[in-house]
């Protein structure tokens, strides 16, 4: 087992509490090679390859698992995950201003996910809106020859239902963070922004989070546990876990500051909101992963500080008062 992966392990079990009793969410998955490895991880053990496969199964599908979203919510869910269930009705609000990114002619079967933050604006990654947009900042932008993007908010499993609309334009490339800003015709009335939160969360490490979108299945790492941890791919998904501490990642040659996750996502998720469970606000924008290590989001009181995004109309509460000083915004200047 690598050395990244045996240390996310003892923190996740350190995180969790996790013992093996009754009360345990990983009680019913337990075999005796799992079991074995997890001990031999709290004597501070090498775990030997023929356990890897056993320990990687409860650590990842069980401790980050990813659950179905039906008819824009979700089945109660077991220990350690019922905070969420005390929290559907504000989740189920949530989900059904997150869609996916479609753009038929493209060479994949989507783009990515994206969801709601003003008057018919979502927002997505960079790297999503470049599938099918040309150009960078806010002027002269313009879509690709022979796409038409568009977005459905449905796409959950075991249902055709759609709900598409039509993507208008794209009003924005960001030249730092990895976000995009997209404007669509024909929203329903009933679908709602989400709040994106305006300043830093207070303690963030170990906050209960969620991040929602569409995992797809990446060829690039093991396929054998992707389908053991997603089951199915490309539909809309509920995916739990907790904030890490911010970390630097390079970023379209830029260094940024991200705000580092650990729910299971994949390549799909690109543009997938990362939503804290206690204030049920958006903190951040879903942009990359490093596999088995962790996940990196773009903090939405970043974006606060930028008076191009705000003036686009995206929703922030409790925005930062005095405004921080960046370098970065400096970037817009070089446009």
């Amino acid at each position: 087992m690598n050395t990244l992966l045996l240390d996310h392990v003892r923190q996740l079990l350190a995180k969790e509490g996790w013992t093996p009793g009754p009360e345990s969410a990983l009680e019913s998955a337990l075999a005796d090679p799992a079991e074995e490895a997890v001990e031999r991880i709290e004597r501070g053990q090498e775990v030997p390859p023929h356990l890897e496969d056993a320990l990687e199964a409860i650590v990842l599908p069980k401790l980050r698992p990813v659950f179905d979203i039906k008819d824009d919510t979700f089945a109660p869910l077991p220990n350690p995950w019922t905070e969420l269930n005390n929290r559907r009705t504000a989740l189920k609000q949530i989900i059904r201003g997150i869609g996916r990114v479609d753009a038929p002619g493209i060479p994949y079967p989507y783009a990515g996910t994206a969801f709601l933050v003003g008057k018919d604006v979502l927002l997505t990654n960079r790297h999503v809106a470049e599938i099918f947009t040309d150009g960078l900042g806010v002027k002269n932008l313009r879509f690709k020859s022979g796409l038409q993007p568009e977005i459905d908010l449905k796409q959950e499993i075991g249902s055709t239902s759609e709900v598409l609309v039509k993507i208008k334009e794209t009003l924005l490339i960001h030249p730092h963070w990895d976000a995009a800003l997209l404007r669509v015709e024909g929203l329903p009335a009933s679908r709602r922004p989400l709040l994106l939160a305006g300043s830093e969360v207070p303690q963030p490490v170990g906050r209960l989070v969620a991040a929602i979108g569409y995992p797809a299945l990446d060829p690039r790492n093991d396929i054998d546990l992707q389908k053991r941890i997603f089951r199915v791919f490309e539909k809309k998904r509920l995916q739990p876990g907790r904030l890490m501490a911010s970390r630097q990642i390079v970023s379209f040659n830029n260094t940024v500051e991200a705000l580092a996750h650990d729910c299971s996502t994949l390549g799909g998720n690109s543009g997938s909101a990362v939503i804290d469970i206690e204030t049920g606000l958006a903190v951040g924008l879903h942009f990359a992963g490093r596999y088995l290590e962790a996940n990196f989001a773009v903090p939405a009181w970043e974006l606060a500080l930028d008076s191009r995004v705000v003036d686009f109309g995206v929703q922030f509460a409790n925005p930062p008062n005095p405004k921080p000083s960046r370098d970065w915004l400096s970037r817009w200047a070089a446009l």
